[in-house]
């Protein structure tokens, strides 16, 4: 925090992370890890073609990098992190989505080197359009969740937050959301651009409630989460609903009902 107040603030203000939270956002998938890069190289870019000029920290950064090993050990070799970095670059090139110096070998030794520059192709910008007008008509993998947001119920967020993503799919929670204009013109946008909606109606959030309707106007998926013993409004009692005990009990069977129902 002190070197950010200093004006060293280049990645931004700093916030906690730790593997826990990585995992609930970090891509799932190897063409998930792929699709995820293209779009962070493409936020990268002023101008179409631009060159991106990265150090060893973004290289990594960009490329998704496993910093855990499967006992959830941190890994500290470089050249273990680069190699992973280099395999990513690697079947970029042979995709001709991107083009660029130092991609594919190179031996890195210090976490200040210069790595080198890429450019995205035409052929990655095509998939990159694909991506994003997915994302926009609704096909993509964001989900809005409707719920009360407060400090008694971060624990309940984060188990819905794992049961999406761990059925493939991104969560989106306004309240976490950046922009510039009034908030319920970008809620609606959220749900129009959801896949599906998940909502919890726990605390009997009138929010929630409007957020659900307004889904189903528009003939969204939405999967109805409430807490056991909690009466719900009699036009949706009738919903097949997600009653759950604990919050423990979410990530589970949030993941099933998402496969099961979710094209």
């Amino acid at each position: 925090m002190e070197e950010f107040k200093k004006g060293n603030n280049i990645a931004g203000l700093p916030v906690h992370m730790d593997k826990d939270i990585v995992t609930l956002w970090f891509p799932k998938s190897f063409s998930q890890r792929i699709d995820m890069i293209l779009l962070k190289l493409n936020e990268m870019t002023e101008y179409v073609g631009q060159p991106i000029k990265l150090d060893v920290p973004s290289f990594l950064s960009c490329m998704f990098v496993k910093r855990y090993d499967q006992n959830g050990q941190i890994i500290e070799e470089d050249q273990e992190l680069t190699k992973q970095a280099f395999y990513m670059t690697s079947y970029l090139l042979e995709a001709e989505y991107i083009k660029g110096s130092n991609c594919i070998s190179g031996e890195v030794n210090s976490a200040s080197s210069y790595f080198g520059t890429i450019t995205i192709t035409p052929k990655g910008y095509d998939r990159i359009d694909q991506l994003q007008k997915n994302s926009n008509n609704g096909k993509g993998t964001d989900v809005l969740v409707a719920m009360k947001f407060g400090d008694d119920t971060i624990k309940l967020r984060e188990s819905i937050r794992q049961g999406i993503f761990e059925a493939g799919y991104n969560a989106v929670f306004i309240d976490e959301v950046e922009h510039n204009g009034f908030i319920t013109p970008e809620l609606l946008s959220r749900i129009r651009k959801s896949r599906f909606v998940v909502v919890d109606l726990t605390h009997k959030n009138n929010g929630a409630y409007f957020e659900e309707g307004y889904a189903m106007g528009l003939g969204k998926p939405v999967i109805q989460l409430c807490k056991k013993d909690v009466q719900l409004h009699f036009d949706i009692a009738q919903i097949n609903t997600i009653m759950w005990d604990t919050e423990e009990d979410i990530p589970l069977r949030l993941k099933n009902r998402i496969q099961a129902t979710i094209d």
